[in-house]
Order: C-alpha cells, then sequence, then structure tokens
C-alpha cells in the first residue's frame, strides 16, 4: 500500500512531482486503502497522495496548491474530497471521484468530473441475498416517505422482477420487523436514507427484525457490524480499478469528462454477520460461505 503523504510534503512538494495523477483522500479510513492501492497499481501514471483528514482548512490549501500546479488528472475519494474538488479545483483540472455516495446531493456535475459510483445494480444485490436467504418471499423496503432518489424505484422493480411479493416502501421504522402473520414481511433491504437510518432507528429495526427472526439486508458493511444480517457491497479493488479506467479516459486529448457517464461497479463483497445469522436461526449451506467476504462475529452496540 502506498503511504501517505505528509502535509508537509503535499504542499510543498517540487513541480516535477506534479507530473503524477493526484489522489485526494478524505480521510485516513481504511476503507480508502484498497481503492488507493488497486488505483495506483492500474492506472499506469506515477501516483501522488494527498490527505486533509477532514480538515477544510487543509483541504482549502491543498487544492490551492494543485491550482497553482496543476496535475494532469485528480483522484477525490469520499464526499469531501469531491466536494473541495468539484469548488476548488479550476475547471481545466480533470476529476474522477470515486467512494461517495449519492453524489447528486453533493452537486458532483460538472463539466471537468465524471467518477465511480458507490452502488451496485439492486439486480446483482437481490441476487446475492437470495443465496444467502432463499426463503425470504415478503420484502420491505424502509425509507421514508420523503425519498425521491431514482434509484429507490429501481430497487423496488429489481425486487419485484426478482420474485419477491409485496415489495414495497415501508414509511416507519416501527412498520419495519413482521408482526408473524402470514401477510407480513420477511426480509427487510435497507437502502441509503438519512431521514431512516439514523442509529435509534436502526437499533429498533436490528431489535424487533432478531426477535421476529427476518433477515435485514444492508447497503453498508457498518451495518452489517452494528447488527444487520448481510450486505452486497461494491468491490472496494474493483473501485479503483475503474476509477484508474476513468482517470486515464479523461487525460485523453480532447476529452470532456462531464460527457462521461459515471461508471457502475459490476463486482460485489459481501459481508455477513454470524451472530445476527444464528441470532435469527438462519441455516446457510457451509459451502456458501466461500462467497463471503467478511464474516462479523460480534456486532458493535451503538
Amino acid at each position: 500500500m502506498i503511504p501517505l503523504m505528509s502535509l508537509a510534503a503535499a504542499l510543498f512538494s517540487p513541480a516535477a512531482a506534479r507530473d503524477a495523477v493526484v489522489v485526494l483522500r478524505s480521510d485516513d479510513l481504511p476503507a480508502y486503502d484498497a481503492p488507493i492501492e488497486a488505483f495506483s497499481q492500474a492506472v499506469g501514471h506515477p501516483v501522488q497522495i494527498y490527505g486533509f483528514k477532514g480538515d477544510r482548512a487543509i483541504a482549502t490549501r491543498i487544492a490551492r496548491d494543485l491550482a497553482n500546479d496543476p496535475p494532469p488528472a485528480v483522484l477525490a475519494l469520499g464526499a469531501k474530497a469531491a466536494w473541495i474538488a468539484d469548488r476548488e479545483l479550476p475547471s481545466t483540472i480533470p476529476v474522477v471521484w470515486a467512494m461517495v455516495r449519492e453524489p447528486e446531493r453533493y452537486g458532483l456535475d460538472g463539466i471537468n468530473e465524471t467518477g465511480v459510483r458507490m452502488e451496485l445494480d439492486p439486480e446483482m444485490v437481490l441476487a446475492q441475498f437470495q443465496v444467502f436467504a432463499p426463503d425470504v418471499r415478503r420484502l420491505g423496503i424502509l425509507l421514508s416517505v420523503s425519498n425521491s432518489d431514482p434509484s429507490v424505484g429501481r430497487a423496488i422493480q429489481a425486487a419485484r422482477e426478482a420474485g419477491y411479493r409485496g415489495a414495497r416502501r415501508v414509511t416507519s421504522s416501527r412498520d419495519a420487523p413482521p408482526a408473524g402473520h402470514p401477510g407480513d414481511m420477511d426480509g427487510i433491504w435497507l437502502l441509503p436514507d438519512p431521514l431512516v437510518i439514523t442509529p435509534s432507528h436502526f437499533n429498533l429495526v436490528r431489535t424487533l427484525a432478531n426477535r421476529a427472526r427476518v433477515p435485514v439486508l444492508s447497503y453498508t458493511e457498518t451495518l452489517v457490524d452494528a447488527g444487520a444480517l448481510i450486505c452486497v457491497a461494491p468491490d472496494r479493488a474493483a473501485i479503483g480499478r475503474l476509477a484508474a479506467e476513468q482517470v486515464r479516459a479523461v487525460m485523453e486529448p480532447g476529452a470532456t469528462p462531464g460527457s462521461m457517464p459515471a461508471k457502475v461497479p459490476t463486482e460485489a463483497r459481501v459481508v455477513l454477520n454470524r451472530d445476527t445469522q444464528q441470532a435469527i436461526g438462519l441455516n446457510i449451506d457451509p459451502a456458501l460461505m466461500d462467497f463471503v467476504d467478511q464474516v462479523v462475529k460480534k456486532p458493535t452496540q451503538r
């Protein structure tokens, strides 16, 4: 793994080093390590890494330095880095963002930028979920009534096409777990929703779902750590490789990054909470565990 540069080295490195593609990472989160390593191996250019640990003042200084001595391209990892790159860098520097959920929320649609999306196609997610929880027939999708993200409609449609009966939007966290009646849900799918996915709401869903022995499919590994049964998320190294493809494309003469559609990952990472599996009494064929990338054994209490 490429080490993170010190701030001093990042701000005062010689101009010759700026021939390298710059990676701007929001934080020192381990989640960024695999994308950076894969990107560095695949991009085919020298790579220079800048980190600002979530500090906007430092990020602004780095952006100013990059504007004065432009790199051939910038990979912005994380929402904070993408936001800084979008607002602080001149449009002459091509930017590729990655590891950003719901990039539309941050207005990442400039003429000099494109990216790699953080979500998988819902059909892929549900196909993996069916492997591990084949008995689920009625799937509730826990979302606020005000959530108008187009991906919500695609998720509901994908659930219906996958054969789930009664796949629907649940308007309240208290509606989510079934009460044990035949017509109730026997599975829950959590999608990104800042009004619903709060610590208190998630704890309620987790507690009631476990009591009802209902599997919870999450969009993020963080919620699996906290007690959801499983998540099917983009493979982080694959995100790095796709970002390398995008960077090579935006560096082509005459390229217009803003006209290039964001790439959607096609490689998944499956994380399973073993304690939750046991709590809900879900039997999984041991042979299927070969398809699990990470097993969480002790859920984090919030």
